[in-house]
C-alpha cells in the first residue's frame, strides 16, 4: 500500500520520506514485540519455551534477522551502480539536490554516527542474513555465529532516529515517537494467550474443567 506524502516537504522527497518514515514506524514495531517476548523477563521466555519452544525459537530468529536487515537496508548506499536505493542516503542527496543544503549538511554527521553504531549489523547481512559466504558459514562449524545484543539494537534505533528528528523537524517543527509505536495486538497478548493456556491446563488436569471442554467449545478444531 502506497505511503500518503506530507506536503510539508519539498516534493521531490515526498514520497521518499513516506516510504522510509513506514519502514521505520515498523521496524520499530517488530523490536518492540521482539522485546516483549523475549526481552522482558526470564519469565517470558520460559513460559514461550514451555509452551511452543520450536516456534519461540524460529520466531526469535526471524525477527532478529529481519530488524537487522530493514536496518541495513537503510543504511545502505544511495545507489548500486546505475540503480538507485530507497535509503537514508539517497534521501539527503534527494534533499541537496532539491535545494534544501542546510538540512542535507545537518544529516551528515548524524547519518556517520548511524553506520558506525550499524556497520556489525550489516557485516551480519552481507556475511550470513541474506547472503552465503564460504569462509563465515564453514568457519560457523566450530564457532557459532551469534546475533546481536538488545543493547546493540537499540543504540542503532536511536541514531537511526535521531537522522529521522533532524529530517522532520525541518518540515514540520515535531518529530515522530517510533519508540513508542503503538499497536492493537503486541507480544505482550502472546504471553498472556500462553500464560491463560497453561492455566487452562491447571484447570483442567485439576477437575475444574472437564477434559473434553475444548472439543465442545471447538468441535471442528481450529
Amino acid at each position: 500500500m502506497a505511503q500518503p506524502v506530507d506536503p510539508r516537504f519539498p516534493e521531490p522527497v515526498q514520497e521518499i520520506w513516506a516510504t522510509i518514515s513506514a519502514d521505520v514506524v515498523w521496524l520499530h514495531g517488530r523490536w518492540i514485540i521482539y522485546r516483549d517476548l523475549f526481552g522482558t523477563s526470564e519469565g517470558r521466555v520460559d513460559l514461550f519455551n514451555e509452551t511452543a519452544g520450536t516456534v519461540a525459537v524460529i520466531v526469535q530468529d526471524v525477527l532478529l534477522r529481519d530488524v537487522q536487515i530493514t536496518i541495513s537496508k537503510l543504511g545502505d548506499r544511495a545507489a548500486t551502480g546505475q540503480n538507485r536505493n530507497l535509503t537514508l542516503r539517497r534521501l539527503q542527496i534527494e534533499l541537496r539536490d532539491a535545494g534544501e543544503i542546510d538540512v542535507s549538511n545537518q544529516m551528515e554527521p548524524l547519518l556517520v554516527e548511524f553506520e558506525a553504531a550499524s556497520k556489525a549489523v550489516r557485516n551480519r547481512r552481507n556475511k550470513w542474513i541474506a547472503h552465503s559466504d564460504l569462509d563465515t558459514l564453514l568457519a560457523a562449524r566450530a564457532e557459532p555465529l551469534y546475533g546481536p545484543s538488545r543493547e546493540e539494537i537499540e543504540t542503532i534505533l536511536r541514531a537511526l532516529r535521531a537522522v529521522m528528528d533532524c529530517v522532520e523537524i525541518k518540515y514540520t517543527d515535531g518529530t515522530t515517537a517510533y519508540e513508542h509505536f503503538m499497536m492493537k495486538h503486541t507480544g505482550q497478548h502472546v504471553i498472556t494467550a500462553f500464560a491463560m493456556a497453561k492455566r487452562y491446563k491447571e484447570l483442567v488436569r485439576s477437575g475444574q474443567i472437564s477434559r473434553g471442554d475444548f472439543r465442545d467449545r471447538f468441535p471442528s478444531g481450529l
